[in-house]
């Protein structure tokens, strides 16, 4: 009896040390052992270097950048971006907490405190940028249209007076508020949850980021990717505004990564599709080929 409660109470405690997918422990491409930390080019901020981890809100339901895998582990392109800068600040990956965050709560975990940087799939707009300080560009990618493989939508402009799927928070979504006024969103919190809407025909169509859509067209033979681009920006990570020592911080490790060619390799990894992998490769920093944002509004109609 003593040694059953024994194996009981050791169960209970692995349980609650491992958690669900929320802390950098969990596997993944930079999964090492400890080393030393990397000289960025730039100071670490005090106040991480305090805590000994980065905090970092990033997708949990949007593969194959964040999401969490068949073992429960958060996994991904962004996940292991996340992990590398882990790395470079402490010389070891798992020195990370991952919170899931949303599309329409990342900004206010940012700003209130909860995390010290998104990483989370979110493109630049000249509205965010008034709430939040942007890195430079870390990929990029555009809105279009995932549907029924046998309907007759082929773009936008077929969207008219119909009802549209797309999640809260989105540059979907708001690229649909300000341009298509006369199309009814219907939108959700969660990728799987707007997935199921369109295939339960509760709109006519999913609209949501390029980079999602081709690999959810490509997991579900039975839906296609159409439209033209839409609201096409560079995805940068989230710092608070006016914290100009973690912004600088950031930019030296994204140069690196950059220099490195790690995003690159870590794209490849993520996405096997050699087709593609083509069809992004000039969509990551590689060298010799900086992203940008724009100097207007992305929301162009």
């Amino acid at each position: 009896m003593r040694s059953r409660i024994g194996l009981v109470l050791l169960a209970v405690a692995l349980a609650l040390t491992t958690g669900c997918g929320a802390t950098g422990g969990d596997g993944g491409a930079d999964d090492a052992p400890a080393g030393a930390p990397v000289d960025v080019g730039a100071p670490l901020p005090g106040n991480v270097q305090d805590k000994g981890k980065l905090a970092i809100g990033v997708k949990c339901d949007y593969p194959p950048f964040g999401y969490i895998d068949e073992a429960a582990k958060n996994a991904g392109f962004e996940i292991d971006v996340a992990r590398k800068l882990a790395s470079y600040a402490f010389g070891d990956a798992d020195n990370v907490e991952l919170t899931c965050v949303t599309g329409a709560n990342r900004v206010s975990f940012l700003t209130t405190n909860r995390i010290d940087l998104i990483i989370a799939t979110m493109n630049y707009t000249k509205e965010r940028a008034e709430t939040i300080d942007f890195t430079t560009p870390y990929f990029s990618s555009g809105v279009k249209l995932l549907v029924p493989k046998d309907s007759p939508i082929t773009s936008f402009a077929d969207l008219t007076g119909k009802s549209v799927i797309s999640t809260n928070g989105a540059t979907a979504s708001l690229w649909l508020t300000q341009c298509m006024k006369d199309a009814k969103q219907v939108l959700f919190g969660q990728t799987s949850e707007a997935l199921t809407a369109l295939k339960q025909e509760r709109g006519a169509a999913l609209a949501q980021d390029d980079t999602l859509l081709l690999d959810l067209a490509a997991k579900n033979p039975d839906l296609k990717v159409v439209g033209e681009g839409k609201a096409g920006s560079p995805w940068g990570m989230g710092v608070r505004k006016g914290d100009t020592a973690m912004l600088e911080w950031v930019n030296a490790a994204l140069k690196k990564m950059q220099t490195d060619e790690f995003f690159w390799t870590e794209f490849q990894k993520t996405v096997t599709d050699p087709t593609l992998q083509q069809q992004f490769a000039k969509f990551v920093p590689r060298p010799g080929n900086d992203l940008s944002y724009p100097t207007g509004s992305t929301l162009v109609c």
